[in-house]
């Protein structure tokens, strides 16, 4: 067996199981939310500060971000890399666009029976995290697609704010 071949055995058994892991948190992020809102909670505020704080946590684990590809360089962890099959597709000093071609959040979400209404408004919720991450950076976020709407992939757009 070739040195090329055992790499992509050992990043196939890698990317099952951060999907795994992944998945894992869809399940009970959402069991969470049904239950704050049988408890009478505003589950979507509570959720949407909690994940937002999440990200802020992992953007201060990044370090000093200040460009699209500073920024994308930090996510852009192997292990994160491969579970939601990421891809480049323009960098430049002021923006960078980037396409997740895959979500193991929705593939939860899907198994466990919910409908499109509800993966959107999941997707939504479990993207503060993402929100969170850039916020202490001088960077805007924003999602053009995401594979929760229905789309092939999720299209993430950084931009330098000026």
């Amino acid at each position: 067996m070739t040195e090329l071949v055992k790499n992509q055995e050992l990043d196939q058994e890698l990317t099952a199981a951060v999907r795994s892991c992944i998945k894992d948190r869809a399940v009970w992020f959402y069991l969470l939310l049904k239950e704050a809102k049988e408890q009478g909670a505003d589950k979507d505020l509570i959720a949407q500060k909690a994940i937002f704080k999440f990200g802020q946590m992992k953007g201060k684990k990044i370090g000093d971000v200040k460009t699209p590809r500073e920024f994308f360089d930090g996510i852009a962890v192997k292990n994160a890399k491969l579970a939601f099959a990421m891809e480049e597709i323009k960098v430049e000093e002021n923006q960078g666009i980037y396409r997740f071609h895959h979500c193991a959040l929705c593939d939860a979400w899907r198994e466990l029976g919910c409908n499109q209404e509800e993966i959107d408004a999941l997707c939504k919720l479990a993207m503060e995290g993402d929100f969170g991450v850039v916020s202490d950076f001088p960077l805007d976020l924003k999602f053009n697609s995401t594979i929760a709407d229905g789309s092939k992939y999720c299209e993430m757009v950084v931009t330098k704010k000026i």
